[in-house]
């Protein structure tokens, strides 16, 4: 009996002895089996996803211009002591808190540590320290996903322009490397290879942020080619670091506006408006004799500081700026002819960028309002309800640099390969919009270079050539602690004045009394453009 027993009993030994055989067998024999095993051993750790950059009109790189270094921290290789004196102060809790990870992992370091034995991958920084025109590309959240400007517009494109990397590692089941493998970089999304390409000069860029920071404390200054209104420098101060939004959300100093792109009031600028309207309703004769002041209605509106002109005429009054002339200019013309003149050089209406991304409109008074004699006077020598972007500005200077059909700048050339710079796609370009006769253009443009060789805009005079211009200075509302009122300081102009190639337009926002002219930031800026001109 015990025999028998002990005979079943070897022999279920023997049968399952067979399966465990034939178990093995199989496995050995099953690819799919094997692949599924490897996978469990095999560890992926992804690396930052660059994007696509931003470059210059000449192709040069605007972002991704600096590189990065990731590290491998690989448990049980002694590598948390190893990197901790080359991760950055802020990624230094998330070592010390990953120091006993059962998976390796990537950390920032602040160098190539390859020639150390640890494996590091270079990564593009998005962002230099001294970031370039950055209102106008603007910054990314948390995720890298475009939060304000042209990384917004542009967000789909760029986020799904580089390859998606992984960093594959064969472990063991503690999480360090299997004797004898290396990790390996794979590309788990391939990305399409897209940039965009802007209309700015990266050399004008730099040198009109360099004028600004030194000249101004808030304001912008605006740079554009008068042959085909792209824009070669947008600068708004003061400015922010995209690479630290919270502390200027902190900070609370309107550094995070684009101030080329926000509405502001406009003062004697806009008398360029009236200017055109004279000419092209044949009203260029008009004189009006300036005793300071002049009565509108139950209202009195004066020259600056009372100054009485005598008798002038249309140029005269550019030249010295002339309130009285515009208020009573503005009466012979009528409402109707003033607004629709600022309507056709693009007053009160937004300024598309890119994608969504649109300008301010601004704000024009309605022809209801300017039945009112005071809201017309006031109109006529851009106070009152009017309100300009200096985008818009820079708008009516091309059109009158130009040959009298509204020019609308624009900042972007198109999506291109990254590799290669060349142009894939482009924007669509709006029809020419007729605003005032070639004739009358010219005849402004030479009025505007009297106001810089005769009359009040002599500061806007570039060391260099000739320029011409208008002066402008609004009141705000806004007043200091003292009660006093701060003031909008404004220039724009084109250089050369006989034959322009650029469009200047400078604006100091809400300040008592600049330290530097906007006039003189203009020739500044106007010299710095000849110097690169001339290499």
């Amino acid at each position: 009996m015990t025999r028998r027993r002990l005979t079943a009993l070897y022999a279920i030994f023997v049968c399952l002895f067979a399966v465990v055989v034939c178990r093995v067998l199989w496995i050995s024999t099953d690819t799919g089996y094997a692949v599924r095993a490897g996978a469990q051993s095999v560890s992926t750790t992804q690396l930052p996803r660059e994007r696509g950059d931003f470059f210059d009109r000449d192709g040069r790189r605007l972002t991704g211009l600096k590189k990065v270094w990731y590290a491998l921290c690989i448990p049980g290789d002694s590598s948390y002591s190893q990197l901790f004196p080359y991760v950055p102060y802020t990624q230094q809790n998330l070592l010390y808190d990953n120091r006993n990870s059962s998976l390796p992992f990537l950390i920032e370091v602040s160098d190539d540590l390859s020639g150390s034995g640890v494996y590091t991958y270079p990564v593009r920084e998005r962002y230099l320290e001294l970031p370039v025109a950055v209102h106008l590309i603007g910054y990314l959240d948390g995720d890298g996903h475009g939060v304000s400007g042209l990384e917004l517009a542009y967000d789909d494109i760029l986020s799904t322009s580089s390859d998606e990397q992984v960093v594959e590692c064969a472990t063991t089941a503690q999480g360090s490397l299997l004797e004898g493998s290396t990790p390996s970089l794979a590309t788990e999304e391939q990305g399409s290879g897209a940039g965009v390409e802007l209309t700015l000069d990266a050399a004008i860029q730099r040198a009109c942020e360099g004028i600004a920071h030194a000249s101004m404390e808030k304001g912008c200054i605006l740079v554009a080619d008068v042959a085909d209104a792209s824009v070669l420098a947008s600068v708004s101060v003061p400015e922010f670091d995209p690479n630290d939004i919270q502390k200027s959300i902190d900070a609370n100093d309107t550094s995070l506006i684009n101030r080329a792109f926000s509405a502001f009031n406009a003062g004697s600028v806009f008398k360029v408006v009236l200017a055109a309207a004279a000419y092209e309703e044949g009203l260029d004769w008009f004189t009006h004799t300036c005793e300071g002041s002049i009565e509108v209605g139950d209202q009195t509106y004066r020259c600056a500081l009372g100054k009485a002109h005598g008798t002038v005429n249309l140029r005269g009054a550019l030249e010295q700026s002339c309130n009285c002339y515009f208020v009573a200019l503005g009466q012979a013309l009528g409402a109707e002819r003033v607004l629709e003149m600022a309507q056709r050089f693009g007053f009160g209406k937004a300024t598309a960028v890119a994608g969504g991304l649109k300008t301010s409109a601004g704000t024009l008074p309605d022809l209801e309002t300017l039945q009112s004699a005071g809201q017309l006077a006031m109109f006529s020598f851009g106070q009152g309800e009017l309100i300009v972007t200096p985008l818009q500005v820079t708008s009516m200077m091309l059109t009158v640099a130009g040959d009298g059909n509204l020019r609308r700048p624009s900042f972007v050339r198109g999506i291109v390969d990254s590799e290669t710079v060349e142009l894939l796609e482009s924007p669509t370009q709006a029809e020419p919009e007729f605003v005032c006769s070639p004739d009358t253009a010219r005849v402004l443009r030479s009025m505007l270079q009297s106001v810089v060789e005769e009359g009040i805009g002599g500061d806007a005079a570039p060391k260099t050539g000739t320029a011409g211009g208008k002066t402008g200075t609004a009141q705000t509302g806004q007043f200091d602690a003292e009660g006093e009122e701060l003031l909008n300081y404004w220039f724009s102009g084109f250089y050369p004045a006989e034959n322009p190639r650029y469009v200047i337009t400078v604006l100091q926002d809400a300040v008592l009394e600049p330290e530097v002219s906007s006039a003189a930031i203009f020739a500044r800026v106007a010299d710095a453009v000849c110097a690169l001109e001339n290499g």
